[in-house]
């Protein structure tokens, strides 16, 4: 009977064998000759072997087998190439952030933030009075640039989270990334709260008044020796390691199956039941 994917991953070792002492190496550069040689030597292997193992390799199986590893390539290069366009739009949307903060000027004067109280009447003729702030242009300004660069930020440390499975340098820029609650108590002093996870939310409020309040302090805690400066050396780090990030072929085909599964689709899930990919892909590549 013809032979089955799993029977010819099983026999993956038998085959090196056959190939050497035939004077074959499975390996090199040039793609086609190999192509041609390793289909010749399939079936040579397959004759050597149907008397023993009662299985033939046909035409049908071969071109199977190939265009399963062909899919598979082209699903591990869709996914890296979706990786490198969102860790480009992440890493460039947080630099711009940084840019933004560290050319704030934080001394907005006194007179920047207003408040004054509001009183309105219902229908009934029960009053109610409510505070109304109302902030200068540059005030407006400085406030939206933090909320920005914590928005950003943010966005990386949701990134970074969302991929660390993936190789232990994701993990590790996970981990660099989330490092924002050592110095949690200086963000909340100026209304930035930090989440276990490194990830920040601003009271706008709280922030205004502390802008207005004491600039010098804000600016130490946000500006080149804060905030953005730190997250500038983190996204230094991450775009010296920009090529390394995404996991080889080998290494999603081998240790990590279960986590290649989950970015290469379908055509992953349908190799599951290859004994040895990384081998088979060796083959055919």
């Amino acid at each position: 009977m013809a032979m089955t994917v799993s029977s010819m991953a099983q026999s993956n070792y038998s085959l090196y064998q056959f190939a050497q002492n035939n004077g074959m190496s499975l390996f090199g550069n040039n793609s086609t000759n190999k192509t041609s040689g390793i289909a010749n030597l399939w079936n040579n292997y397959s004759n050597s072997q149907s008397s023993s193992n009662s299985y033939n390799l046909n035409a049908t199986d071969v071109y199977g087998i190939r265009q399963g590893v062909a899919e598979l390539l082209s699903s591990y290069n869709g996914a890296k190439n979706e990786f490198k366009e969102e860790f480009s739009s992440t890493m460039d949307g947080l630099s711009k952030a940084i840019k933004d903060v560290k050319s704030t000027n934080f001394k907005v004067g006194e007179d920047a933030l207003k408040k004054t109280d509001v009183t309105t009447t219902d229908k009934d003729g029960k009053t109610t009075t409510s505070t109304k702030t109302e902030m200068s242009k540059d005030l407006q300004t400085a406030v939206d640039n933090v909320k920005s660069l914590v928005s950003s930020y943010n966005d990386a440390v949701g990134f970074f989270q969302d991929n660390a499975g993936m190789s232990k340098r994701l993990d590790r820029m996970n981990e660099l990334f989330a490092d924002t609650t050592y110095r949690a108590s200086n963000y909340q002093s100026i209304g930035i709260s930090v989440a276990k996870d490194g990830s920040m939310a601003v009271d706008e409020d709280k922030l205004a008044n502390a802008i207005v309040s004491n600039p010098d302090k804000v600016s130490r805690i946000l500006g080149n020796d804060g905030l953005a400066g730190k997250a500038q050396s983190h996204v230094n780090v991450a775009n010296s390691q920009r090529e390394q990030l995404f996991p080889s072929v080998n290494s999603l085909f081998g240790d990590e199956l279960k986590t290649a599964q989950v970015y290469t689709g379908s055509g992953l899930l349908r190799m599951n039941s290859y004994a040895n990919v990384g081998n088979l892909f060796n083959m055919y590549f």
